[in-house]
């Protein structure tokens, strides 16, 4: 990585845990990039197979964080501290841009100054499907300017230091899941924009190994209440509350999965004390661009 160039300096954010042969795949992949000048800055939740040996010998010049402990998304915090550079790419270990991936990103944020971050456009890695995680979108392009979006797809995406350092990282108390959506509402709060640019593409190898199903259904539906009771007014975040409250039973009723459908809504209520401290309702004419 030649970083005596002048054009600004790039810093990818990973955090990993346990998939040491896809991570190596990634990691072998960005190492492809036009663009010159640019750091990886990887924290590892303390894996237990591996991976963090691995990349210490095969991947010198990827700065390496070993967590004592699995911190969840807090690990991208931690990375974001210890990065550079003036543009950060957001990737999963198992998630990658295209060779000119991150040239495209920077010649965004160069065309556009209020832009605080974006969203790439993401293939499935194995079937090359589109992943449409834009809530608006379902076209393989749109106009090059992008479209203004309330969240990012956390895999393939980008934004500002100066904006991540003004309006603050990932929640932590998250740890998985509903925090690009969190992330993003303090940024459109702050008056930056968010957008999604399918010219720049980044592809997914939507690995399953480590995740569940119980894990997805806790931490999203947890989380997604708390956002509510962080962001929007109260009568909405009540509303709103209470359709994922009638959802989750009757999803527990259906499937006879009781605690996995009603555990995260009794705890996330049961921790809006602690999360009402942390409140900071968007303005009226901003939820538009926040909510959908």
């Amino acid at each position: 990585m030649d970083t005596t160039t002048s054009l600004p300096l790039v810093s990818i954010v990973m955090i990993n845990w346990n998939r040491k042969e896809i991570l190596r795949h990634v990691l072998t992949t960005l190492a492809g990039q036009s663009y010159p000048n640019y750091e990886i800055v990887l924290c590892d939740n303390n894996s237990s197979d591996g991976a963090p040996d691995m990349v210490e010998s095969e991947f010198p010049d990827v700065q390496l964080i070993r967590s004592p402990e699995n911190v969840g998304i807090t690990g991208y915090n931690i990375a974001f501290e210890r990065s550079r550079g003036e543009i950060i790419v957001i990737l999963d270990n198992d998630s990658f841009l295209e060779d000119d991936g991150i040239a495209a990103i920077v010649k965004k944020f160069q065309a556009y100054p209020a832009l605080g971050a974006l969203g790439c456009k993401v293939y499935n890695y194995y079937s090359g499907r589109i992943h449409h995680w834009h809530p608006w979108v379902t076209s393989d392009h749109v106009p090059e300017e992008g479209v203004d979006a309330p969240l990012f797809n956390g895999c393939a995406a980008a934004a500002r230091s100066s904006v991540l350092k003004e309006v603050g990282f990932y929640a932590d108390e998250f740890f998985l899941y509903e925090n690009e959506r969190d992330l993003c509402t303090r940024i459109i709060s702050a008056g930056y924009a968010v957008k999604y640019f399918t010219d720049i593409s980044g592809y997914h190898m939507v690995s399953e190994e480590g995740r569940s199903s119980n894990r997805l259904i806790y931490y999203s539906t947890r989380n997604l209440i708390w956002y509510y009771w962080k962001f929007i007014p109260i009568r909405s975040a009540l509303l709103r509350t209470a359709v994922i409250a009638v959802s989750s039973t009757l999803s527990a009723l259906t499937s006879g999965k009781v605690r996995m459908h009603l555990k995260p809504v009794l705890d996330a209520l049961l921790a809006l004390p602690r999360i009402m401290k942390k409140r900071t309702p968007v303005q009226a004419e901003l939820l538009a661009k926040v909510l959908y």
